[in-house]
């Protein structure tokens, strides 16, 4: 009897510990179904999992699925540590195990997608290309298409939009030999959205917009998210504010059933700025809360600068101006560690220029908007550019194709990635070898678009009548001068032709524009090599002294004043006439600005006009009684009216230049 009842004890073990693996595993089948319709539920019934089922003894292959499930739901809901944690411990149960191929992939797929999301972007690449060797060994083209996908999104970040949309087209070329439909959509939908970035907006569109059916479809709620995303930014691009309004509401509502915050963050934030642009200032400042109550899940760059500007923007709707520039102090001096802005952080400097405008203070206000007016032309050039370089990028791809029908998506990835590295040009060179006639044209058409670039910017650095340098120029090249570690002195000398508005007026702006060319001459031929001379303004001239101490700077105006004194003109009917000319010289301080030298030495230049003009102000700056305060103000509000059209003429004159 005893060893019937071990005998049916030993036959009942299987038959007890299957409910928990099947019932382990019916959850997991669950979990896969809902990971990208309700990634945060999935995660949470994945965390129940964890406190009770793990506990148990569960066979490698659930357990390897169970890891890989708990990574897929972090990527998700944008949490690359928890991502990173899970793929690691999946890795212990899969590391030299033949049987667990395929799984080993996946979590270190899932590795690098979220080694991807904290920005490490050249790493991802590095290990992509060994590991799609691997895969590609493997010969499973799921996998393959996988890897792929990932690394045209790892490309679409770098900003590197063609070599991006090679991988994505090598992918959905690998993924056709699977019968994984999901996957083929998912493919679509990056390149969909690389199409947008290179500004391909009908073919876009169209596989956008299929996705989004697709995924409704399915379900799948997350990524019917992204695409609507995308369908909105489409929108925007299109000049279609409305519509993208209505796109971005309907990605927000998505995303609050996912209970994904990271999204909602950036959909607020979208919303709140098209709503600023068309003047809806109440309903902006509702999306703005809302994007502030979950700014902490933000670390990009991008994103954040725009919520800084909106932030400013609101406390000027309000007329807290002197709020805006509590703000604004905060922000500005961040941006000097970049080398290259984007709007929004450029348009910080416009918002600057109204808070001192709303305050009163018309002199900031002015050389604020000057400031900003002179970046935002260099800006808005550089990206009439960059837009004209996506178009000949997307061009360039479908050439590479159209050329030779045999040719696949693959080996066009592998060419560009060729281009793309230095290290592999002398390669690249021997397999173009019997192409070199191709060759010596690609090379010319480099060296036509660096020459290109270099008449750029000597056009953004030059003033087009004189030929001498511009502001601009002359605020960058300050900061170079005048750093902490530089013990020699540094000067400033900034003049004015004095009543230059009467030689304007009695002999005309032809004569007028004479008289700047040969003033500029005198300057170049009679100062030192070293010294750096500009013109800032109509009839305004600085010259930066290195080296210079305020006496020896006082000497040099003091003998360009005469050599100016001593010019001779002729007007168009043959009258003679001369010219004088008012200067203010300064020692700059260390570490000071170009602003705050500016006001300095400006100062010094009224008082010289206050003073009888013709004549050379040194030292510090002094007012002798508030009636000089004021025609200083009374100058500063005319230069302000006249802003206007001096920038429509400068931004008439860029459209000219790159027609």
């Amino acid at each position: 009897m005893r060893l019937l009842l071990l005998i049916f004890f030993l036959y009942s073990l299987p038959s007890l510990a299957t409910p928990s693996n099947s019932s382990f595993s019916r959850n997991l089948n669950s979990i896969e179904d809902q990971l990208y319709s309700l990634p945060i539920k999935a995660q949470a019934r994945l965390i129940d999992m964890e406190a009770v089922e793990l506990k148990k003894k569960q066979p490698p292959p659930l357990l390897v699925r169970y890891f890989i499930l708990r990574a897929s739901a972090a990527l998700l809901l944008n949490e690359a540590e928890q991502a990173i944690n899970a793929s690691e411990k999946g890795m212990i149960y899969v590391e030299g195990k033949p049987e667990f191929k395929a799984e080993q992939f996946q979590l270190k797929l899932r590795l690098i997608q979220a080694l991807l999301m904290q920005g490490k972007n050249q790493l991802v690449l590095s290990q992509l290309n060994s590991l799609l060797e691997a895969a590609e060994s493997f010969n499973d083209p799921a996998t393959t298409a996988e890897f792929l996908l990932v690394k045209g999104q790892a490309y679409r970040d770098n900003e590197e939009y063609d070599i991006s949309m090679a991988a994505l087209m090598s992918s959905l070329e690998t993924a056709k030999q699977t019968d994984d439909q999901v996957l083929l959509k998912r493919i679509s939908s990056n390149l969909g959205g690389v199409l947008l970035n290179l500004n391909g907006f009908d073919k876009a569109e169209l596989l956008l917009e299929q996705s989004y059916l697709f995924f409704k479809k399915r379900k799948m709620a997350f990524n019917q998210l992204l695409v609507k995303m995308d369908i909105a930014e489409l929108a925007k691009k299109q000049g279609q504010d409305e519509k993208a309004i209505q796109e971005y509401l309907q990605a927000l509502t998505l995303a609050q059933v996912l209970g994904d915050g990271f999204h909602r963050f950036r959909i607020n934030l979208q919303i709140a700025e098209l709503l600023l642009n068309r003047g809806e200032t109440e309903r902006m400042k509702q999306y703005l809360r809302a994007s502030e109550g979950l700014s902490e899940r933000e670390h990009t760059r991008y994103f954040i600068s725009k919520l800084n500007l909106l932030k400013v923007n609101k406390k000027l709707i309000n007329k807290n101006f002197q709020g805006a520039l509590v703000l604004l102090s905060t922000l500005l001096p961040k941006l000097n560690k970049y080398r290259s802005l984007n709007r929004s952080e450029l348009q910080l400097h416009l918002a600057a220029s109204k808070a001192y405008y709303g305050l009163g203070d018309f002199k900031n206000a002015y050389l604020t908007l000057l400031n900003y007016q002179e970046s935002f032309s260099q800006f808005s050039a550089d990206e009439q550019l960059d837009n004209l370089e996506r178009q000949k990028l997307l061009y360039k791809l479908e050439r590479l194709k159209a050329e030779n029908q045999q040719l696949s998506w693959n080996n066009v990835l592998h060419t560009l990635e060729l281009e793309n590295s230095e290290d592999e040009i002398e390669y690249l060179n021997v397999l173009i070898f019997f192409a070199i006639v191709s060759a010596t044209l690609a090379s010319l058409a480099a060296l036509w678009i660096n020459r290109r670039r270099i008449r750029w910017g000597r056009i953004a650095n030059t003033d087009s009548l004189t030929n001498l340098y511009n502001r601009r120029y002359l605020s960058h090249k300050l900061l170079s001068l005048n750093k902490p570690d530089n013990t020699t002195p540094l000067s400033c000398i900034l003049l004015d032709i004095d009543l230059f508005k009467v030689v304007n007026d009695s002999y005309g702006h032809i004569v007028g524009d004479e008289v700047l060319v040969k003033v500029a001459t005198l300057f170049i031929n009679n100062v030192r090599e070293k010294d750096i001379c500009a013109r800032i303004g109509g009839e305004e001239f600085m010259i930066l002294l290195p080296n210079t101490n305020l006496q020896q700077a006082s000497d040099i105006a003091e003998d360009l004043r005469l050599k100016i004194e001593s010019l001779r003109f002729v007007s168009l009917k043959g009258e003679p006439f001369t010219i004088t000319s008012s200067f203010g010289v300064v020692e700059a301080s260390k570490e000071q600005s170009f602003s705050e030298l500016s006001n300095a030495v400006d100062l010094l230049l009224y008082t010289a006009k206050q003073n009888g003009r013709n004549r050379v102000e040194t030292g510090t700056p002094k007012f002798t009684n508030s009636q000089q305060v004021e025609q200083v103000h009374s100058k500063m509000a005319q230069q302000l009216a006249n802003l206007k059209r001096k920038t429509q003429r400068l931004l008439f004159m860029l459209t000219q230049l790159i027609k």
